[in-house]
């Protein structure tokens, strides 16, 4: 899977959040995230109705790594 530079941003924003990753709530934020996800990049746990925990997985750091030699 080739990311997005929007996928990309949102890697990074995980990885920066640390171990514990972090809480999301918007719509259009979850869609990419939801896709990272299904492609085993992002670990996905819901936390309420609105609401979904994502941390980075180490399939993802080893996407975003490989992103970012091409870039």
């Amino acid at each position: 899977m080739s990311l997005t530079p929007e996928e990309a941003a949102l890697l990074k924003q995980l990885k920066g959040a640390g171990a514990g990753g972090r809480t999301i709530r918007t719509y259009n934020t979850r869609l990419a995230l939801d896709r990272l996800a299904k492609s085993g990049y992002v670990v996905a746990r819901p936390t309420g109705l609105e609401l979904v925990h994502y941390r980075i997985s180490g399939q993802g750091e080893q996407a975003l790594n490989a992103s970012n030699k091409k870039s």
